[in-house]
């Protein structure tokens, strides 16, 4: 005869910050499984506490994942179930859980997803912005130099955009998205679903305003237009009239295409294009 059958691994979403959004069939599972894992042991535990349930938590963590990974392994393969929540949202977005899941998947133990609260599905429908295709990129990299690289390798991606961000590193962020991508629509949400929560929409350069002015608090979500076909050609003319007017203000080459990248908020390469064109007598011809 064979062994028990295996546990089931259960993907809980929880509250991103308002407790009502548990729902009860995810109380139903955490209050039976045998072990629920965590990547915030003290919050889940608070959190599970507020509910009544008394299960035991156990930490997964992206550092200790292959160890923690294995200890979880056993309580399935031992027939025992599985919860695995992260500190706020669904399990895998941006956080610990793609390699448990992989190896649930080659070892035929069933995984078994429970949908809830989810900071990226919240923001993209609260944006306005087209979301029938868009590409999450998480967090962005912390090195400026690294994040200005990557954002301007994101430039002509025609999806919209998702990132997540600190809220001390926020204006730096939009600057580099305004600089590398342009000043496109954009939505900011803020402390989502808690009691101060802010969803901002408007262009990155007004959201950026309303930051510079007050010190943002709280994890941020940002939604950003993808790039147009038809964008960059309209608003061509008006650019180079404005690389006309700053050369004739007797502005250097260099000089007049920062100004322009900065005040326009398009990115460097076009700016220097422009001007070099300006430069070459072929305004005309923009």
């Amino acid at each position: 005869m064979g062994g028990p059958p295996f546990g089931t691994l259960y993907l809980v979403a929880v509250p991103i910050g308002n407790l009502g959004d548990l729902t009860r069939r995810s109380l139903g599972v955490l209050s039976s499984v045998s072990v629920v894992a965590s990547e915030d042991v003290p919050a889940t535990r608070r959190l599970l506490s507020s509910q009544g349930i008394h299960s035991r938590v156990v930490s997964y963590r992206e550092a200790g994942r292959e160890a923690a990974g294995r200890e979880i392994l056993q309580v399935l393969r031992g027939g025992d179930s599985v919860a695995l929540v992260c500190e706020a949202g669904t399990p895998g977005i941006s956080d610990p859980g793609r390699d448990l899941v992989a190896r649930c998947h080659e070892e035929g133990i069933p995984v078994s997803p429970l949908p809830g609260a989810s900071a990226l599905t919240a923001a993209l429908s609260a944006s306005g912005l087209p979301a029938r295709r868009f590409a999450f990129e998480g967090f962005l990299p912390r090195s400026p130099s690294e994040r200005r690289r990557f954002l301007e390798g994101l430039a002509r991606e025609p999806r919209t955009l998702v990132f997540f961000e600190a809220p001390h590193r926020l204006v730096q962020a939009l600057q580099d998205l305004r600089q590398a991508l342009g000043d496109r629509r954009a939505f900011l949400g803020r402390e989502m679903t808690k009691r101060f929560e802010e969803c901002r929409a408007g262009r990155l350069g007004e959201i950026l305003e309303r930051f510079l002015a007050e010190e943002p608090r709280g994890e941020c979500v940002l939604v950003v237009e993808g790039a147009s076909d038809t964008g960059p050609a309209v608003e061509e003319e008006t650019l180079t009239g404005d690389a006309v007017f700053l050369r004739g203000l007797g502005l250097g080459a260099g000089d007049a295409a920062e100004v322009l990248a900065h005040f326009r908020g398009v990115r460097r390469n076009l700016a220097w294009r422009l001007v070099a064109r300006v430069g070459d007598g072929q305004e005309s011809q923009a």
